[in-house]
């Protein structure tokens, strides 16, 4: 016997019609955002920064933390860029971990190549924090000689452009931090084309639109912020007791009042992608982490927000209230939704992109029956994220603990 079977009809209704006013919310709230975010894309992505506010006599210093672990096919592209920015006042803080990693090596070759650039090179990190990357750069960040750092890992490529625009936009009062919406450069193979549509796509249908109307969502992969705002909450060394650190630490500065803005150039992820399963690897040990820091929002609202859980929910509704056929919503749905993610991502590329509209169209479908998989698999072990060389246990609330396992697990 269901639930709804030892219910008298009445409440039964009564339930239903909730349900289906909630559906509605839902739907209409998702569509708002991914229009708010389809015209921020076009209006305002990719756009020349406004400097109007520095001046030779003020241009601000930049600490550039560069976090680092081994070398990978493109990192000396990804660090060379970083090398070649044409700003006046700029250092580059690179952080490894120990004195065998190959990726000093490089560090030295650029420094050699490039002798006018001001760069300081940190081997170990610092005792007593669990997250594996605010324990690399924190000794960086405690000897960072500006006011506004930069932290952006070792798959960013970046230019002149990129930081100017984020350092303007921290010349307002007002704005605590300036971070990128990651994104993918070019790269051949099916999985890159999954992994481009997907941050092209899925993500920026949401990402750009909360953050026009100034909700908190930034990630930590590429993003400039003032330290001495942040060092009045406790520095970035003590949100390492997180594995999402830079979730609790914008929190903060949101909360206190700051506004946390989206630079007008996605983050340029400059990496070989390996394959499909290691991008849903990735996925699953990210929406861990958000089912401990918001539980309600990540295990509800979310799956609810994908596509093919949304058109469902959506057809279900608009033949519950309109009678409308449900199968032909539904197909509607689909399609206006593969015609916005293929004009979002476009946008968001600033241009054509590299594949042809068949492959968009496999990895699309290929990313959408993945989001399913992922979820499963996120609730179905939601306490353990595994990270660099360790397995840590993560609670409610982002509370971390490191569990005594070996087993070395690339995350990004």
């Amino acid at each position: 016997m269901t639930m709804l079977g030892i219910i008298d009809e009445q409440t039964q209704s009564y339930i239903i019609f909730f349900l289906a006013i909630i559906g509605i919310l839902v739907y209409g709230v998702s569509v708002f955002f991914m229009i708010v975010s389809f015209f921020w894309s076009h209006v305002y992505l990719h756009r020349k920064p406004d400097c109007s506010l520095l001046s030779d006599s003020n241009m601000p210093g930049v600490s550039i933390i560069k976090p680092l672990m081994g070398v990978d096919p493109l990192l000396e592209i990804n660090l060379e860029s970083h090398f070649l920015m044409d700003y006046p006042k700029f250092e580059l803080l690179f952080c490894v971990q120990d004195e065998q990693d190959e990726a000093i090596t490089l560090v030295n070759k650029l420094c050699e190549k490039y002798p006018k650039v001001d760069v300081r090179l940190f081997i170990g990190g610092r005792d007593g924090i669990i997250n594996p990357m605010v324990h690399n750069m924190a000794p960086a960040y405690d000897n960072a000689k500006y006011d506004l750092v930069w932290i952006s890992t070792s798959r960013i490529k970046s230019n002149t452009d990129i930081i100017l625009d984020m350092i303007c936009k921290l010349q307002k009062p007002n704005v605590a931090v300036c971070h990128q919406m990651p994104f993918y450069l070019d790269q051949k193979g099916f999985a890159a084309t999954v992994e481009k549509i997907y941050f092209g796509g899925a993500m920026a249908r949401y990402y750009l639109g909360f953050n026009a109307v100034n909700l908190c969502c930034c990630t930590g992969m590429s993003y400039m912020f003032k330290k001495p705002l942040l060092d009045e909450l406790n520095g970035l060394n003590w949100y390492g007791r997180y594995l999402a650190e830079d979730y609790f630490l914008t929190k903060a500065l949101h909360d206190k009042g700051y506004r946390l803005v989206v630079s007008a150039f996605p983050a340029q992820q400059n990496v070989v992608v390996s394959s499909v399963c290691g991008y849903k690897d990735r996925m699953v040990r990210w929406l861990r982490l958000r089912l401990n820091m918001m539980p309600l929002v990540s295990g509800v609202v979310e799956p609810l927000s994908e596509c093919i859980a949304l058109g469902l929910y959506g057809a279900w509704c608009a033949h519950y209230f309109l009678n409308m056929n449900f199968y032909i919503f539904f197909g509607a749905h689909i399609g206006t939704w593969i015609l916005y993610d293929y004009f979002q991502l476009r946008a968001v590329n600033n241009g054509p992109v590299m594949f042809s509209k068949i492959e968009f169209l496999l990895a699309w479908i290929v990313r959408e029956l993945l989001a399913i998989w992922i979820f499963i698999e996120a609730i179905l072990s939601p306490r353990t994220v595994k990270w660099g060389r360790h397995t840590y246990r993560v609670t409610l609330g982002g509370h971390t603990e490191v569990l005594k396992n070996k087993s070395k697990v690339n995350l990004s």
